[in-house]
């Protein structure tokens, strides 16, 4: 996408009808006005000749009530936005009502004289001067019109699509070197003696994994910190953040709360940075989770770079929580479903995408879950992401996982291990699991011989659209 919005100036994909188009419309209502005041004064001179004056213009009001109300219901049904099929159907009505006079005005007059009735059509006959001849005009002329109005179209979507995949120049970061393939990895973390661990074992475990880089793919990873909740805080983690800074040098502070119901505003502040680098892809993960690292580089080099790429778990048709008491309760957003997200615990965005995100200023909605908020910015430019079930946030283990949650489960054996021991058996070529506990069946995997069912925890699985709920609650909207 371009840094500034599109405007379509053609008014082409602003509405069904563009102004070409009622041009055309008003083609087949004059041909309509026509064909009407043809049956009318035809209709008019009978009357007069078999009546009287008064029943002839009863017989006249008659019919023009009925030719209103007629038009009146073909233009409820069809719209302001089509007006051609409006007025084509208006025309239709009166080609039937005035062939069947023309042809038993025909016949009757035939039989009144003697003479057998005549079918036989030539161009100086009424059918043909009246009705064929216009019909035929108006025809030609719509399909030209409409043969015009696509090419137009065509032409036109593809000078748009052109503005959308033209990307702005953007700086590089001196930390991110050239490669087939640039990453730019946002660790998302907090200012807390539990995360400052967690960094700590993330370094030592998972980001070992992370290969070296060279011409095919390159890495750039920052830990994502906010602003210090109060001035206790401060006090207390200030000095070993800045000397975990000056060690590894990884930490990036933004101008936003680093409460986790600001988790929104944090992740939107990471992606706001991200956007004045050049990079080909972006990847947002948690400070305890075990991504697979050469995995997903070996898939991303495969991918090159690409355009409107956004993975990870997905879910769909998800309803809010309307719950004060639950941490994830949505009190904010006002629709009574979420468009479709994924899981914070990792998810990947082409550069596009991002400047979807955030190269487009202005208001935007935040919602408490960083996740489903992602949804809600992603969903006017009609992406669907990709799902990928080998992104779990419960505590789960499957071999070919790529991203492992180590949340906070209590011990570590009530897991089985912790992220050295996940480390420990990829370089010691076991099965990533092996010492694991792996008898919870994770979301949209086989569950034979597992102790468990998502299912029975109200989940359904699409292998196309991702996670979903079997049966939904009553919806709400908040107002």
């Amino acid at each position: 996408m371009t840094s500034q919005p599109t405007v379509d100036h053609s008014g082409l994909f602003q509405h069904k009808s563009t102004p070409f188009v009622h041009l055309v419309a008003l083609l087949w209502c004059i041909l309509s006005g026509y064909w009407s005041w043809i049956l009318t004064t035809s209709m008019l001179r009978r009357w007069l000749h078999r009546y009287e004056l008064g029943s002839a213009i009863v017989r006249l009001i008659t019919l023009t009530v009925i030719i209103w109300s007629v038009s009146a219901f073909l233009s409820s049904h069809y719209g302001i936005d089509q007006p051609i099929w409006k007025w084509m159907a208006v025309c239709f009505i009166f080609f039937i009502s005035n062939v069947l006079k023309t042809t038993l005005s025909s016949n009757k007059y035939e039989l009144a004289n003697g003479q057998p009735p005549q079918h036989k059509l030539n161009y100086r006959s009424t059918f043909v001067k009246v009705l064929v001849l216009p019909l035929t005009v108006v025809v030609f002329i719509t399909m030209f019109a409409s043969l015009y109005q696509v090419g137009q179209m065509r032409k036109q979507s593809a000078v748009l699509l052109a503005e959308k995949t033209v990307l702005p120049t953007f700086q590089k970061h001196p930390q991110l070197p050239e490669a087939e393939v640039r990453v730019m990895v946002m660790v998302l973390s907090a200012w807390t003696a539990k995360s400052l661990d967690k960094r700590k074992v993330f370094r030592e475990t998972t980001l070992k994994l992370m290969p070296k880089n060279n011409e095919k793919i390159s890495y750039f990873y920052r830990f994502i910190l906010g602003q210090p909740p109060n001035e206790k805080v401060k006090a207390s983690m200030g000095p070993l953040i800045e000397q975990e800074q000056e060690t590894y040098g990884d930490v990036l502070l933004l101008p936003c709360s680093d409460l986790y119901p600001d988790l929104s505003q944090k992740v939107y502040h990471g992606i706001e940075w991200a956007e004045q680098y050049d990079f080909d892809y972006f990847v947002k993960t948690d400070d305890d989770i075990f991504v697979r690292w050469d995995t997903l580089s070996k898939e991303l080099e495969l991918a090159g770079r690409t355009q409107r790429y956004w993975r990870g778990l997905a879910y769909w048709n998800i309803p809010p929580i309307r719950s004060t008491e639950n941490k994830n309760g949505e009190l904010v957003y006002p629709l009574p479903i979420f468009p479709p997200y994924t899981a914070g615990a990792l998810y990947i965005l082409s550069r596009d995408v991002v400047h979807m995100i955030a190269g487009a200023k202005g208001p935007r909605m935040f919602v408490k879950n960083e996740d489903q908020n992602l949804g809600i910015w992603l969903f006017p430019f009609n992406i669907v992401p990709i799902h990928d079930r080998r992104i779990q946030q419960i505590d789960v283990c499957e071999e070919d996982m790529i991203g492992k949650h180590f949340g906070d489960f209590g011990e570590p054996d009530a897991i089985g291990g912790t992220m050295y021991d996940m480390l420990d058996n990829l370089q010691k070529g076991r099965k990533m699991c092996a010492g694991f506990k792996t008898s919870v069946c994770a979301m949209c995997y086989p569950c034979h011989g597992k102790a468990n069912h998502w299912r029975d925890w109200n989940f359904d699985c699409d292998d196309r659209k991702g996670v979903t709920l079997l049966s939904l609650p009553q919806l709400t909207v908040m107002e």
